[in-house]
């Protein structure tokens, strides 16, 4: 059995690439990555260069944009006729960004839901026609880090409180679920043992997923302020609570230079959370926030 893994550049793939080197486990690994030096040269919008490794049977594993492996994907199968008959399963990370930014009044983030939604169902619909497994995963919130590769939510926190003495906050912020790259490695491993014991059957599974503890946005900030070491900049970032219709009339003018960017800042007083947590999915004791101290 092969394990075909896609996207092991980004901060998940590469975690997750790690933690499956940590278990040793029987199955080969084989990585895709537009620089050959990185692993099987692979160019997702340009399927025509993908080929087997070998004559095994593989299960595909995709940390890289959705609409990219989809349409690779489809494109294999419906427009150059590739035999996937060895295929066993796919799981495959969206984001929760598919409902969550649904009804957004920008178009940024409405285009991104539509793309995130419409991959989905290609991917769904091709398992369908294969009869096999297939496991969308959509994480919100994702943190840490991997030697030079930071996440895109709290190390930007972080970079913020560093930079400003001062921040303001809505006094009731929204709540969070902040999954670490660790957690969402466990979970797609979990996903992937289960879907090979159960390769000759078919259903899709759609996972919103979140990490262990439901939090407020003031109550993360704090949280990683105090797991700062006392020398650290963002640790004198001073956190104003100011009431939550004075915080939206403040963050107005963004509107004006960038709906997405207002958008993005209004949605503190938002809650979004609530999804299925990692340690209920994979059985084990819940972990606490901040998981780990590698987001630094």
């Amino acid at each position: 059995m092969n394990i075909y893994l896609f996207g092991k550049t980004s901060l998940s793939g590469e975690v997750f690439y790690r933690y499956l080197k940590l278990k040793k486990i029987k199955y080969k690994i084989h990585y895709f990555s537009r620089d050959e030096k990185k692993g099987y040269k692979i160019d997702l919008k340009n399927p025509d260069s993908f080929s087997l490794i070998n004559k095994e049977e593989f299960i595909l594993i995709s940390f890289a944009p959705i609409w990219h492996f989809a349409d690779f994907l489809n494109y294999l199968f419906y427009q150059k006729n590739f035999s996937l008959k060895k295929l066993k399963g796919i799981i495959a990370c969206s984001s929760t960004s598919a409902i969550t930014k649904r009804f957004e009044f920008n178009n940024y983030d409405k285009n991104l839901s539509k793309k995130l939604l419409v991959s989905e169902r290609k991917l769904t619909s091709l398992s369908e026609k294969l009869n096999i497994n297939c496991q969308i995963i959509r994480p919100t919130m994702i943190y840490g880090s991997f030697k030079e590769i930071r996440d895109n939510n709290i190390s930007k926190i972080l970079s913020i409180m560093r930079h400003l003495k001062v921040v303001f906050l809505p006094s009731f912020s929204g709540l969070r679920q902040p999954i670490h790259a660790h957690q969402l490695a466990e979970v797609v491993y979990f996903l992937m043992l289960k879907s090979l014991k159960e390769k000759n059957s078919c259903s899709n599974n759609l996972i919103n997923l979140g990490g262990d503890i439901i939090l407020s946005y003031n109550e993360i900030i704090e949280s990683l302020k105090n797991s700062l070491g006392k020398n650290d900049d963002a640790r004198k970032c001073l956190i104003l609570k100011i009431p939550n219709r004075l915080f939206l009339i403040s963050i107005l003018p963004v509107m004006i230079f960038s709906p997405k960017s207002f958008a993005a800042l209004s949605r503190i007083c938002s809650n979004l959370s609530g999804f299925e947590k990692a340690c209920e999915i994979i059985g084990r004791n819940p972990r606490s926030f901040p998981f780990s101290k590698d987001f630094n």
